[in-house]
């Protein structure tokens, strides 16, 4: 038997396997398979099949030396007479643009020629090529935001294609994205409010003209939510939110176990950080409408939360910032303190005892940072210039200890990032204020990296949430705070993962090196501990308790509180079977049962501390979600699972 060439096996339906097979050798020999592999390529533009080809184009673009290699190739071929396979085979046509524009959003190859066809259609082409333009341009509009050069063009094609009646409602959400990343890129309050209204309209128009858009349904609600927030009106926002997390599960349910292209998962991540921010304001309004907080340090925490955490949210893919959010928010929380006289003698007195405490329950840089905007644009006085600290001549123990006090409670992210000695050495000769704005560069630096697409956390995120969501109970608030808490965690883990203890900075050793003769074994108190901080320093400030007891008649290790709602968080450590049935029979039991009393749902974390003679596993091979049976036939309580690998050697000892 003649064996084929790879040109005419790019043309039938075998391509995704011959294509596989060449990527994979050619990542192992890059010259090896150089001129079967361009064949192949110069032959897939007489591919008729549909599947056949977006199969060869994911293939393809699976492996990076491979694009980087071949990747203006490609983009040649599927750009190849492209204008007679639109009249043809339009769904083969559309599909080809497709893998073009991917090309051009992993930067491959230059965006223009590209754009150039998406938006140089001519009316009256077939409606299922019209009708995937839409989606295109929406995708070029969330990777060249903010470059108006490109997206200007690309905005005149959607105004355009809202006259084609098979692309017009598709058009229409994608202006309403954005005129959203309008209002999240704008410093004025009026600029913002009018682009969020003129968004909310759009989506709003989108869902009435096509039911099965949830997602419109979703960003119109959300943009609700905000509004709803900057009026300080309480039942629509609890409305907003309620459609939005009932937009965001109908959404979810329709899309389980459908095919989802990799490069459109940052879409899905924007749509959970609108489901976090609303959270996040209903639990503001409703602290902000009290009379007088019984509760100082509570109410405080959920204020505190929503007024730093708007700037770090992603609600839209391309917005790598929402200023336009804080415009809105951070007024409305400021002025709701002003106009309430025991709001702002609170707010003082906190920021008096969070400045005094070893170990405050609050950041002391943000109620301080709320304070003085108060007092600035509020009593129109400003604060008192900041005063110099001057360390005692006296080197004792006592004024190291004060000293590292000191940059704990003004500095916790410049803590993280150098350590106690060397942060609390460099600060000493720091007045507050200048403190204060050195940590808020490292905290947004912090902030800025967490909001870049990450291709270990997104995909295990998305599949973990999908698990989750096979379980009736897994819906409403409990979706929202459940999936909150399991995306810090993921974020604890990756960072675990690669911080070693110069980045991390811990005085008494790192509990993830390689065990030596006759040292001390780490404890799980020390990941407890650790992870504890995590929480304690982030979004879930105020909402996380260690060693809580009277929990399922026992001790909960790290526990979350929503409100009602209860996560514990176990956390174990483990010597000789790090497997995962291995963990499961050692530990399940055990973290499950504290999901007795309250939501089936928890968290196990297990410090390894097994040889790895072969080398650290990676983060998405050590995290599942595991289940465990409940007593008597009842419904299964799910545990998410989260390996840190201790006992770790260095890539160099290996």
């Amino acid at each position: 038997m003649s064996r084929r060439p790879p040109g005419a096996v790019a043309a039938g339906p075998l391509a995704p396997v011959l294509a596989k097979a060449l990527t994979g050798a050619a990542v192992r020999d890059p010259d090896g398979r150089r001129a079967e592999l361009t064949e192949f390529i110069d032959g897939l533009p007489e591919q008729r099949s549909l599947l056949a080809l977006a199969a060869t184009v994911d293939e393809l673009l699976a492996w990076p030396p491979v694009v980087e290699a071949h990747g203006g190739q490609l983009h040649h071929a599927l750009l190849r007479h492209l204008d007679p396979l639109v009249d043809s085979h339009p769904l083969l046509a559309a599909s080809r643009l497709e893998g073009a524009l991917r090309l051009a959003i992993a930067d491959a190859v230059s965006p223009f020629t590209v754009l150039g066809r998406l938006t140089a259609f001519a009316p009256g082409r077939p409606e299922e090529f019209t009708e995937a333009l839409p989606r295109l341009l929406g995708a070029a509009m969330d990777r060249w935001a903010g470059e108006p050069s490109i997206t200007a063009p690309l905005r005149d094609a959607l105004d355009r294609l809202r006259h084609e009646d098979s692309a017009a409602v598709d058009a229409a959400f994608e202006l309403g994205c954005d005129d959203l990343r309008t209002a999240l890129t704008a410093t004025e309050m009026t600029t913002v409010l009018r682009a969020l209204s003129a968004a909310r309209s759009r989506f709003a128009t989108v869902d009435s003209a096509e039911q099965a858009r949830h997602d419109a349904r979703a960003h119109a609600a959300a943009c609700d939510a905000v509004l709803a927030f900057a009026a300080q009106h309480r039942s629509r926002l609890a409305d907003a939110a309620d459609r939005l997390t009932a937009a965001l599960d109908q959404r979810s349910a329709w899309l389980h176990g459908t095919h989802r292209s990799p490069w459109s998962r940052p879409r899905h991540a924007a749509e959970h950080a609108w489901r976090r921010l609303v959270l996040l304001l209903r639990a503001a309004a409703d602290r902000l409408a009290e009379t007088i907080w019984m509760d100082v340090w509570e109410a405080l925490g959920a204020v505190l939360d929503t007024y730093t955490q708007v700037r770090s949210l992603q609600p839209l893919p391309g917005a790598r910032n929402a200023p336009g959010l804080a415009v809105v928010i951070e007024p409305t929380i400021e002025n709701a303190i002003v106009r309430s006289q025991s709001r702002l003698a609170a707010l003082r007195r906190t920021v008096v005892e969070a400045s005094a405490a070893q170990n405050p329950r609050l950041p002391p840089r943000t109620a301080q940072l709320l304070l003085d905007r108060i007092e600035r644009t509020g009593t129109g006085r400003r604060p008192d210039p900041p005063q110099p600290w001057t360390p005692s001549e006296a080197d004792s123990e006592a004024d190291s200890e004060a000293s590292v006090s000191r940059a704990h409670r003004l500095a916790p992210a410049l803590v993280r990032v150098l350590g106690e000695r060397h942060a609390s050495g460099l600060t000493a000769e720091l007045c507050d204020d200048d403190l204060l704005l050195l940590d808020g560069v490292v905290h947004n630096s912090e902030i800025s990296r967490s909001r870049t697409a990450h291709p270990v956390l997104d995909p295990l995120l998305e599949t973990l949430l999908e698990q989750l969501a096979e379980s009736p109970e897994f819906t409403g608030d409990v979706r929202a705070t459940f999936g909150l808490l399991l995306e810090q965690t993921l974020r604890f883990l990756l960072s675990r993962a690669d911080l070693t203890t110069a980045t991390w900075g811990r005085k008494d050793g790192d509990y993830r090196r390689a065990l030596g003769k006759g040292g001390r074994r780490p404890r799980e108190s020390d990941l407890q501990r650790d992870y504890h901080q995590w929480l304690a320093t982030g979004q879930l400030g105020g909402l996380v308790s260690v060693e809580a007891n009277d929990v399922a008649m026992g001790r909960a290790d790290v526990t979350t509180t929503f409100g009602s709602v209860r996560y514990v968080t176990e956390v174990k450590r483990e010597l000789r079977d790090s497997s995962r049935s291995g963990i499961e029979a050692a530990h399940l039991a055990q973290a499950a049962e504290y999901g007795c009393a309250n939501v089936p749902f928890g968290q196990l974390l297990v410090l390894d501390l097994t040889a790895h003679a072969r080398g650290t596993p990676r983060v998405d091979e050590r995290v599942w979600l595991a289940r465990h049976p409940a007593p008597r036939g009842g419904a299964d309580r799910l545990v998410i699972v989260g390996v840190v690998t201790g006992n770790r050697e260095t890539p160099h000892e290996l």
